[in-house]
C-alpha cells in the first residue's frame, strides 16, 4: 500500500499540483505502541473513516473500550467482505490448482487478527504503552510487531489462499510454495 500511494501521490503533485496526505507514515519503524501502529501510522486514510464514521458516533453513547472494539470488528467485517467478494466469490470459476483453491479460505480468520489487535490494544492501555524510558529504544519496533507477527497467518493467509496478489507476480518477486 505504501508504495501504490507513494506512486499516486507523485502523479498528483506532478500533474495537478496537489499535495496528497500520506496513507502510511513508517508504522514498523517509527510506532512507539501498538496503538500508534493502528491508529497513526497504518492506513491513515482507513483509520480516519473508521474513527468518524464508527469511534466518534459510538463515542457518544458507551465507553471509549467498547467504541474501539466496534472499530477493531468493523475493520473485521470490512476485510472479510473484501475476501469473499474478491477471492470466494469472483474467482469461484477460476480453475483450481495445488496453490489456488477458494474452498481452502477460511472466512472469519481476518475477524479473528482484529479481535486479536483490540485485546493487545486493550493490554497495552492496561499496562501502559511501551516506551523508549522502560524499554531500550531499537527493541520497541520488534516489540510492536511481534505483537502481530505470530498471528499475522490468520491475516494474511486467506489473501495467499485467494490468489488476491496473483495479478502482481508477473511484475513483483512472489514467494510461492513449491511441492
Amino acid at each position: 500500500m505504501a508504495y501504490g500511494d507513494a506512486f499516486f501521490s507523485l502523479i498528483a503533485n506532478a500533474i495537478f499540483g496537489l499535495k496528497t496526505a500520506k496513507m502510511m507514515d513508517n508504522p514498523v519503524l517509527k510506532s512507539k505502541s501498538i496503538a500508534e501502529f493502528w491508529g497513526r501510522r497504518w492506513n491513515y486514510l482507513f483509520h480516519c473513516v473508521l474513527k468518524r464514521g464508527i469511534y466518534k458516533p459510538m463515542r457518544k453513547y458507551t465507553t471509549a473500550a467498547v467504541a474501539s472494539l466496534a472499530v477493531f470488528l468493523a475493520s473485521g467485517v470490512i476485510h472479510e467482505w473484501l475476501n469473499y467478494s474478491v477471492q470466494v466469490y469472483h474467482h469461484a470459476e477460476a480453475p483450481k490448482d495445488s496453490f489456488y483453491n477458494p474452498d481452502n479460505i477460511i472466512l472469519g480468520s481476518n475477524m479473528a487478527f482484529f479481535a486479536w489487535q483490540f485485546f493487545i490494544i486493550s493490554i497495552e492501555k492496561s499496562f501502559g504503552e511501551i516506551s523508549s524510558e522502560k524499554v531500550p529504544q531499537p527493541l520497541v519496533p520488534f516489540l510492536v510487531i511481534m505483537t502481530s507477527l505470530p498471528l499475522a497467518v490468520w491475516f494474511a493467509e486467506p489473501y495467499f489462499q485467494g490468489r488476491f496478489f496473483w495479478d502482481y507476480e508477473g511484475i513483483l518477486p512472489t514467494v510461492i510454495k513449491m511441492n
